[in-house]
């Protein structure tokens, strides 16, 4: 097949279309024009095309990964995902996956430190947040390391101070109301007990 137009691709920086003579186009970024010396009328066999397909991908893949990275955190599993649902191949998957993990950018130890203190901050409980580091693939051992520095009673006194400063202990609705509050957000009940004992209330949940 011929080469019959290389024109830049407006959709995106540095990239352009390479249009064949037999309809069939790609879009690539400048070093790969460069790596293969695309150039109008070069003739190139499928065994060419395949080779600059597949380097084009490998690096659409590596940009876009730099691009998720640089917007937000992610673990290995959430940016796995998305890169998948992306429509990129598994085997780039996993060859970015590992060459951002060997480059730290992808550290899933530093993401649940993090995705644990946003929770908190959200005044979610040890179960909810287990749950979520879950889903996120978080291995048990780092898991249980971060969530262990965690003391659930005192999260809740703290929380019970700053959200229900007027929390009346005497009022059995109120004190039911606010224990609900806790267990829908993951906390355990024998936490709970524990800090409206603080208060001189005793509730079985």
């Amino acid at each position: 097949m011929k080469i019959i137009n290389i024109k830049k691709y407006p959709r995106f920086k540095n990239h352009f279309k390479i249009i064949f003579d037999d309809d069939k186009s790609i879009i690539v970024e400048a070093d790969a024009i460069v790596k293969f010396n695309l150039k109008k009328d070069l003739e190139i066999d499928d065994e060419q095309f395949k080779r600059i397909e597949k380097f084009s991908n490998s690096n659409k893949i590596m940009s876009y990964a730099f691009f998720l990275i640089s917007k937000k955190m992610f673990s290995k599993k959430s940016l796995e995902d998305t890169l998948f649902q992306k429509g990129f191949l598994k085997e780039d998957i996993d060859r970015v996956i590992l060459r951002f993990t060997e480059l730290n950018y992808l550290n899933d130890e530093v993401f649940a430190q993090n995705l644990i203190s946003y929770l908190q901050k959200k005044c979610k409980g040890r179960y909810y947040i287990e749950n979520e580091l879950k889903r996120h693939n978080i291995d048990i051992k780092i898991l249980k390391q971060v969530t262990d520095n965690t003391s659930q009673y005192e999260e809740i006194i703290a929380i019970i101070k700053k959200r229900y400063p007027k929390f009346n202990n005497k009022n059995a609705g109120e004190t039911k109301k606010i224990a609900s509050f806790f267990l829908r957000r993951g906390f355990s009940s024998e936490d709970i007990a524990k800090a409206f004992r603080k208060y001189g209330t005793d509730i079985e949940l």
